[in-house]
């Protein structure tokens, strides 16, 4: 993205990329259809979410045209600047870590679709208080969990089968409790995991980072009804809370184990640029010089993805 001193962002795109662009993920949803008609026992159809960070808003306006509507970003002000000028039905994943500072420019996005980082009370708090006043229905949060314990990944541990209702000091489920009863404005809509390095390239087994997020739904949902804690006056089924877990290197396994929604960048983009080339500033929305270049591109409908 490029700062207001860079000029303004362009949503232009040359009919070669736009191709290569729908080429690439037609490849990728095509391989998550195979993989979930190959696991079988689905009710729905896993979401495929573009990961565009550190890309231009150009190549996300082109997978718009085709048809695409969710894309994710790592930046919050990277995510701020793109909303500003791309259109207003895309479903915008935060799937970054958010600082609690930055956590009312989140809230300000009205189609900011899911907050998947999700780890405190705190931000849970923040986001409850600053939600968008255009935003018509709750904001979906994924509570995350550290599933590999590797000091380098944001999350709250996860449950296992031991983990009873009497249990103090469980950080997931205290946050879900927290969420459920005192933010009105947000919707517990799953959880999720960036699995190891190593897991993620190991294909020969189940990953056990993705067996640990389904473990932590399985008892979280438990906990919650022994809890008598539900949303909307109801108790939370299993099936209502996703599981966002599987990225470029491992989707395919994370769709044959049950994932919801997959985070897939550069086998749709590309390779990126280090974050310093690609002029990311934290810089207010408002001072930023945006054009909407390209109105006139011809729209398709939109895809059949999971609303």
């Amino acid at each position: 993205m490029s700062s207001a001193a860079a000029g303004p962002i362009s949503l232009e795109y040359t009919q070669d990329r736009a191709d290569e662009l729908k080429e690439n993920i037609a490849s990728v949803q095509e391989e998550i259809d195979a993989a979930a008609t190959e696991a079988g026992g689905r009710e729905s159809k896993p979401r495929l979410v573009a990961i565009s960070k550190l890309k231009p808003a150009s190549d996300i306006k082109a997978l718009y045209d085709a048809g695409h509507r969710h894309f994710g970003e790592n930046y919050i002000q990277e995510m701020v600047d793109k909303a500003a000028v791309l259109p207003a039905d895309i479903k915008w994943h935060f799937v970054g870590s958010l600082q609690s500072n930055k956590s009312k420019l989140a809230a300000a996005v009205s189609n900011l679709f899911v907050l998947e980082t999700l780890s405190s009370t705190k931000v849970a708090d923040l986001l409850q208080k600053n939600l968008s006043p255009e935003r018509t229905s709750k904001l979906n949060v994924y509570i995350q969990i550290n599933t590999s314990s590797e000091d380098s990944k944001s999350g709250l541990p996860p449950l296992t089968a031991s983990s009873s209702s009497s249990d103090s000091g469980s950080e997931v489920v205290d946050l879900a409790v927290h969420i459920i009863q005192q933010c009105p404005g947000l919707q517990l809509a799953g959880l999720m995991t960036i699995g190891s390095f190593e897991s993620s390239h190991d294909t020969s087994k189940p990953n056990p980072d993705f067996e640990a997020l389904k473990t932590t739904r399985t008892n979280l949902v438990r906990i919650l009804k022994e809890k008598g804690v539900g949303g909307d006056g109801a108790t939370i089924e299993e099936g209502q809370l996703e599981l966002s877990m599987g990225m470029s290197a491992d989707f395919v396994q994370a769709v044959k184990e049950g994932s919801s929604s997959v985070r897939v960048g550069t086998r749709i983009f590309g390779e990126r640029p280090k974050k310093k080339d690609a002029a990311i500033e934290d810089i207010e929305t408002s001072a930023l010089n945006v054009t909407r270049k390209g109105k006139g591109m011809h729209r398709t409908s939109q895809d059949g993805q999971l609303s």
